[in-house]
């Protein structure tokens, strides 16, 4: 079977619903291109810079996988370029699901060039409110030392503290998505960044891209689950 993406999405009762705990996860290893979205936030000393995502059908782990390219191009420094990976169907809403106590993520990462330096930072990416937010703490990175094969790279027990805004023109803002049950949709997703002060060009992939949600459940949620759990399976792993 395919092994695209799908969601879980469990209850644990252990007494009023108040006290619960629920978890919905999202997965892709395949990056099916009508899947992904990308948007490119470059700030003016990288102003021409160019990004790419696409599949590639084989050379993953183990199969299929996102491939991303970065032209980083300094007009003077610090350049810095950011792509925003989204999945279509990857979507959160705290307010109606329950408020974010956590998120733990995952993907393996791997670098194609061997150049010093030629790495990309990754990790969790949020859309909210026209708001673009990416993972800050703790940082990934993959460096060709350890990265030359396919690798886990993995951040657990997220927060929204563990988030920045990237505003439209590439800059870092002190600002944080909202987890909380006064929170709207928030579409998931990854993004890959460089910056440097001179031109560079970054060649890597990403598979197995794995979000996990803990949440409180909204007020009668258990209600509509029940008691155990539901799973909601969209595409499954070959």
């Amino acid at each position: 079977m395919n092994r695209s993406l799908f969601a879980v999405a469990s209850l644990a009762v252990t007494g009023l619903a108040a006290s619960s705990a629920s978890a919905v996860v999202f997965f892709d290893g395949i990056f099916n291109n009508a899947d992904w979205t990308l948007t490119q936030l470059v700030n003016i000393n990288g102003a021409g810079s160019a990004s790419q995502g696409l599949q590639f059908l084989t050379g993953g782990n183990p199969n299929e996988y996102r491939r991303v390219r970065h032209q980083l191009n300094v007009v003077t420094p610090t350049a810095a370029l950011h792509s925003f990976h989204f999945n279509v169907t990857a979507s959160y809403t705290p307010f109606s699901q329950g408020a974010i106590t956590s998120i733990d993520y995952s993907e393996d990462s791997i670098n194609f060039s061997s150049q010093a330096g030629n790495g990309q930072g990754t990790g969790l990416a949020i859309l909210q409110g026209g708001r673009y937010y990416r993972q800050f703490t703790p940082s990934l990175v993959m460096p060709f030392s350890s990265y030359s094969n396919w690798n886990a790279n993995t951040a657990l027990g997220l927060t929204a503290a563990s988030f920045l805004e990237v505003d439209i023109n590439g800059n870092l803002l002190a600002n944080v998505p909202n987890f909380t049950a006064t929170g709207t949709i928030m579409q998931l997703g990854f993004y890959r960044g460089n910056s440097n002060n001179g031109n560079i060009n970054t060649d890597c992939g990403i598979d197995n891209w794995n979000v996990k949600i803990n949440a409180v459940p909204a007020p009668g949620a258990a209600a509509v689950l029940g008691l155990g759990a539901i799973t909601a399976v969209r595409r499954r792993r070959r």
